[in-house]
């Protein structure tokens, strides 16, 4: 095994405890994979985790009313509360090509459903920090399409000069980009 820290960049907080206790366990048994060492390391995550494995209390809202002697399972508030990846990135819309500017012009259709343009533009998506597209959106460089419609769902970039085929979304330039335009 070989444990490497790249000079500035320490690791995310939502793993750093868990880094933590993996070192303990590789102080302590020769060989993690033996059953009492993946117990130990299991047993040192949930006494350190304790609540936090499930902070938003999902468990509860899959419940059994022992009243009626049923299930009642809140699906749509379990779904509101969990995202898979907590990482707050937001998708910008690169339309690029002619699928996904025709994709983009169907978000004008009142009776086309969000979910099906969402399938149709997944392959023209990137991520980036909420922060990122304010400022891309501040800088005039990305609009929200027909948000009377469809809210702050779809975020078209609207400069092309930002995005480059190699390398992605250059965001960063926004801001500059945005003065540089307007330069004659």
């Amino acid at each position: 095994m070989v444990v490497f820290r790249p000079e500035g960049y320490p690791p995310p907080d939502e793993i750093r405890g868990l880094i933590g206790d993996m070192a303990r366990m590789r102080d302590a048994f020769d060989d993690l994979q033996t059953p009492e060492a993946i117990q130990s390391y299991f047993s040192e995550v949930y006494w350190r985790l304790d609540d936090g494995l499930d902070a938003k209390r999902i468990v509860a809202d899959f419940a059994l009313d022992k009243r009626k002697n049923r299930t009642n399972f809140a699906f749509r508030t379990v779904a509101e509360k969990f995202h898979m990846i907590e990482s707050g990135m937001v998708p910008v819309i690169i339309p690029r090509d002619k699928a996904a500017l025709d994709a983009v012009a169907q978000l004008s259709v009142a009776q086309i459903p969000s979910g099906k343009i969402a399938r149709a533009l997944q392959t023209h998506l990137v991520t980036v920090l909420p922060k990122a597209r304010a400022r891309m959106l501040a800088c005039g460089k990305g609009e929200f399409v027909r948000p009377d419609l469809r809210a702050d769902q779809f975020f078209v970039l609207t400069a092309p000069e930002l995005y480059h085929e190699e390398t992605g979304l250059h965001w960063q330039d926004a801001e500059y980009l945005g003065i540089e335009s307007s330069i004659l």
